[in-house]
């Protein structure tokens, strides 16, 4: 095997072996792909009342549809902002926000959306909850 191949290889079972850790723990914002008509869409995030930070611009031909915050960008807290904004503006969008796993805040809208979710909070109209 090649030095690249090995590398390849070393990179794909850390990457796999990272996923359920990035699913299960901590925030991540959700697109639900069946329900987006949106081709595009810019997901910003950050702490309530502070500077967002883009997390994703996302295309509708891309297959990753979960997005984990980074610690970097946010330490561990209770609550997380959300600015979306698609492309094109009347492109209907179904997104959920997701703590430890479990859906807490649905963002269902065309254009932009702005939302607080808390780790506490529970919804249970997201479209894609897995």
């Amino acid at each position: 095997m090649t030095k690249r191949g090995v590398i390849g290889t070393t990179f794909a079972v850390l990457a796999l072996s990272a996923a359920p850790a990035l699913a299960k723990g901590g925030w991540v914002v959700r697109v639900c792909r069946g329900a987006t008509e949106a081709s595009a869409i810019k997901i910003q995030v950050g702490k309530p009342g502070g500077k967002d930070e883009l997390l994703v611009n996302w295309q509708s031909d891309a297959k990753q549809t979960d997005f984990p915050v980074s610690d970097t960008m946010l330490a561990a807290g209770k609550e997380l902002h959300v600015n979306a904004d698609s492309e094109p503006a009347d492109g209907k969008v179904a997104m959920c926000v997701l703590h430890n796993g479990a859906p807490v805040k649905v963002m269902n809208f065309t254009d932009l959306m702005d939302v607080t979710a808390s780790a506490t909070g529970k919804d249970d109209g997201c479209k894609c909850p897995k």
